[in-house]
């Protein structure tokens, strides 16, 4: 059984050394690759030590968590709320599962709790487990670090960084995601460096400690550079205020000074500085982004007002996004947002109150621990400001941005060192390990590994291989649309015959826009109507089957509208089923134009152009900032018969910068200014006109007349040579005109 034991103990440990190279994957194969493949590994690294993890924990008490610890029950505490918020939220499937594109929810954090009580497991087998990890920890961090840096540099990297070259975003796809995992490891680095004896180890941590930070700054992410900022700040506070040293506390107090005039001077001259360079970004806190941030905080803020108990539950913010949606902020990003940029009004609006307080609690025990710690001297003063001010830069930084994989991890990791810790200060206090006997018979330790070797397995392949491959079909069968629409149908197939799949909505969300677009393109494909039909049948029926078991998801909806009217306008003319659909749709983000679109389509497409016009003047009121919304209410006022509204309305989108997408949607409009004999406008329009059918001799022949009407006889000359030139049929008009300009 020692035998047994120690080799569980290393595999065990493999593991988890293993899991920490999550920030490596990104499977191209996969729906969001830089998220998915980071998810799936780290999921399945956690699972396959779990029976491991058990087993150790049974045959030696002294390796169990310690349940007195308050950390520890907090940490637990935190995932029974989310377990509660789940099932009284709006969406206990997504709660649960989560999506490919963020691949959180509570079986995700079920593997971060799990990865906690792993990390105090290692140091309880011996110090040497914890700080071999917690090197590798600091190696992978650096790897993933000098990998940015050196892609930013102009060299090879090992995914491709679709940030660069004005950001880097490393293995991750987001330079915001790089940086916030960078956030902890930095500070861990600097805590080795400041632990260690020797000098050449110093130096080395203290480069690897470096290489983060640089990599924090080349992701150009403001979130964690203020996060830095504060955390070093903060604790040199902290120094100052418990070093009994006056000559370093003088030092101190000169570090701070320089710290602030430095941040200050940069704060107030950002505009002195390169436009768009990395020192720019980072300074400059009154951008259009800045903006929309606040925006979408006041939202947050308004959707915990009507859950402030339990919240929405976990990963449901979007719900409060749709439906208190501010329409300003079409003015500065009009996308579909899941999260609100601010991890800890996530936390507040989806868990409740009592989340956020012991989500808190967390961080201030966390806090707590480490000053014990340095109380009970298992750390020196710098040691543990160091390892406070990297929690404290971690939930600065946290305010601007949400959890991914990687960063969890991190935070999770440096968590399950300050619970270790925690424990040790008891025992430098003076309490005692109570010493168990370990079992004897390796029956039944060893029955109990087998059964969780097995339900380990079946996890791993059940949550987790099965996914995957949905993923990865529902992938291929989106990238085959155009190319082979019958192998692409296959691979949909395929991906909804599997066992389980966590993200259905995103899965039939992609297999309705390929089911559309054959709508769209299947006749021009030469593929058999049957086909099309059959395919747009089956994507709606499995939209509507999803849609109806979620209920509150409007992009669900949408997408079930706009197959309903597809199927409408191809096959069936009756638009009643989508109609009841769109204003569904609509209850549930009253305020999103893109929604007031669908019952704008369905008008034309009945020619109710009086409820068009209707819908098309709330379009704009709601969004004032984009021109072709403002050139959509044009042409509606143009088919209603309102002429001159139609004109006015088309110089108000003209105005705003809209540039015109084919002759066709603005014809009307030359035709207008010609009979008016606005000739200076009308030239401006029939040169749009030519850059948009450049093969249609009539508009230059057209704009010749014009360039002659506003008194530029050599111009007018010039093209009507051209003209007669280009096209015979044109040559005697043009020859006739040009005579008419020379007498």
């Amino acid at each position: 059984m020692k035998k047994f034991k120690k080799i569980s103990l290393y595999i065990f440990f493999g593991l988890m050394a293993l899991s920490l190279l999550t920030p490596f994957w990104a499977f191209r194969d996969l729906l969001f690759p830089y998220i998915t493949s980071k998810a799936f590994f780290f999921r399945i690294a956690v699972e396959l030590a779990f029976p491991f993890y058990l087993f150790l924990a049974f045959i030696d008490k002294n390796l169990r968590p310690k349940l007195k610890n308050p950390l520890n029950l907090t940490v637990l505490v935190f995932l029974a709320i989310n377990i509660i918020t789940a099932f009284t939220g709006v969406n206990f499937f997504r709660s649960i599962w989560g999506n490919f594109e963020r691949m959180g929810g509570v079986y995700y954090l079920l593997h971060l709790v799990l990865f906690y009580f792993y990390i105090q497991l290692l140091g309880q087998a011996g110090s040497w487990y914890l700080k071999r990890f917690l090197q590798s920890f600091i190696a992978v961090a650096s790897l993933v670090a000098l990998n940015g840096i050196v892609g930013w540099l102009g060299g090879p990297v090992l995914v491709l960084d679709p940030s660069l070259p004005v950001r880097v975003s490393s293995t991750f796809g987001n330079p915001i995601f790089f940086a916030s995992y960078l956030m902890l490891p930095l500070f861990l680095a600097a805590y080795f460096a400041v632990q260690e004896a020797s000098l050449g180890k110093r130096i080395v941590y203290g480069i690897a400690a470096m290489v983060q930070m640089v990599g924090v700054y080349s992701s150009g992410t403001r979130g964690a550079a203020v996060g830095l900022l504060v955390g070093l700040f903060l604790g040199l506070i902290i120094y100052i205020a418990l070093t009994k040293k006056p000559k370093l506390r003088r030092w101190s107090l000169s570090a701070i000074a320089i710290l602030v005039i430095a941040a200050g001077l940069l704060y107030s001259n950002y505009d002195k500085l390169a436009p768009g360079s990395t020192l720019s970004r980072l300074v400059n806190l009154r951008d259009r982004n800045t903006e929309a941030r606040l925006i979408q905080w006041k939202i947050a803020y308004e959707g915990f007002k009507d859950s402030p108990l339990v919240g929405v539950g976990p990963e449901n913010y979007y719900v409060i996004f749709d439906s208190h949606y501010e329409p300003a902020l079409y003015e500065y990003d009009a996308s579909w947002f899941d999260k609100p940029h601010n991890f800890i009004l996530e936390v507040l609006v989806t868990n409740g109150i009592f989340g956020f307080l012991v989500y808190f609690a967390m961080f201030g025990l966390a806090f707590f621990a480490f000053w014990r710690a340095f109380k009970f001297e298992l750390l020196g003063l710098l040691e543990m400001c160091l390892l406070a001010a990297g929690l404290i830069a971690y939930q600065v930084q946290n305010l601007f941005v949400f959890d991914t994989v990687s960063a969890g991890v991190a935070f999770y990791a440096f968590m399950g060192l300050a619970a270790y810790m925690w424990v040790e200060s008891k025992v430098g206090e003076g309490e005692t390990e109570v010493s168990f006997v370990k079992a004897t018979s390796p029956v039944f330790p060893l029955s109990i590994f087998a059964v969780f070797a097995a339900v380990a397995l079946y996890l791993v392949y059940i949550t987790n291989i099965a996914s995957l491959e949905a993923s990865k079909r529902i992938n291929f069968g989106f990238a085959y649309t155009d190319h082979d629409p019958k192998v692409a149908a296959q691979y949909f197939e395929d991906a909804f015959k599997l066992p389980f799949n966590i993200d259905l909505r995103e899965s039939v969300g992609r297999y309705s826009d390929f089911a559309n677009a054959l709508a769209v393109n299947g006749p021009s494909q030469g593929l058999e109507e049957q086909f099309v039909r059959s395919q747009l049948e089956t994507a709606t029926g499995k939209l509507r089957e999803i849609a109806e078991q979620v209920k509150n998801d409007p992009l669900l909806w949408s997408r079930l509208a706009t197959n309903e009217m597809n199927m409408a306008l191809l096959f069936t003319q009756d638009f009643s089923q989508a109609s009841t659909t769109i204003e569904q749709t609509i209850s549930l983000a009253p305020k999103r134009t893109e929604l007031l679109q669908l019952r704008l389509q369905l008008y034309g497409n009945n020619q109710n152009w009086s409820s068009a016009l209707e819908t098309a003047r709330e379009i704009t009121n709601l969004n004032s900032y984009n021109s072709r919304l403002q050139w959509q209410l044009a042409m509606v006022e143009y088919l209603s018969g309102n002429m001159e509204a139609a004109v006015a309305e088309g110089d108000r989108g003209v105005e705003m910068g809209y540039n015109f997408n084919s002759l066709q949607e603005f014809a009307w409009y030359i035709q207008y200014y010609q009979e008016k004999q606005d000739y200076p406008r009308v030239a401006k329009l029939l040169e749009r006109a030519i850059e948009l059918e450049p093969k249609e001799t009539g508009l230059y022949a057209e704009l010749a007349l014009t360039y002659a009407e506003i008194g530029d006889v050599e111009k007018a000359i010039l093209l009507a040579k051209q003209v007669s030139a280009s096209d015979p049929s044109f040559s005697a008009q043009m020859d006739s005109f040009i005579q008419s300009l020379q007498k």
